[in-house]
């Protein structure tokens, strides 16, 4: 029941969940966040690091939170999910005069890997709190997270079909 799951094949639905996952972590941390900074006098270099940060931490929140939630192992999903939604943002490049806002595809590039490493961590992290990748102490695979896990999805090989019940018909 707790054994490591196969990986799936890849799921634009999934990768779709992420992006949402990502700008909603990332709105949940500006609602938090903001209020601390907003009226204060801080350097507009300050916003901008802030602002990375929580861009950055919405990778890792959103990736670990489709790790928990989606049935078996998913872990691409999130990471073409995070490199396009870097390249999305630097779309903007396309309709903004400003010089800061330029274009490079070495710039995008490495945003990209760095998203995607982030948000692979943040969904391995999510798989491995739910049971779904071995954990590394053999006794910890009967853990509570893997019966969450099997609960969560009423399941015990990480898809929706596996336990369902056949409907006998009543005889009259």
């Amino acid at each position: 029941m707790n054994e490591p799951r196969p990986s799936r094949p890849f799921s634009m639905a999934w990768m779709f969940v992420s992006v949402a996952l990502f700008l909603g972590s990332e709105l949940a941390i500006g609602t938090w966040i903001g209020p601390l900074v907003l009226g204060k006098y801080v350097s507009p270099m300050f916003h901008i690091q802030l602002q990375m940060m929580m861009h950055l931490a919405s990778f890792y929140l959103g990736g670990l939170l489709v790790g928990i939630i989606s049935p078996g192992v998913r872990l691409k999903e999130p990471a073409v999910a995070a490199f396009l939604s870097v390249a999305l943002v630097f779309m903007i490049s396309f309709f903004m005069p400003a010089f800061f806002y330029r274009f490079s595809m070495d710039r995008m590039l490495v945003g990209g890997v760095i998203a995607l490493i982030i948000a692979v961590f943040g969904a391995y992290t999510g798989e491995k709190v739910m049971g779904n990748i071995a954990p590394d102490v053999p006794e910890a695979q009967a853990t509570a997270r893997g019966r969450l896990r099997a609960a969560l999805w009423s399941e015990s090989d990480g898809t929706f079909s596996a336990r369902r019940r056949e409907v006998v018909p009543r005889s009259e």
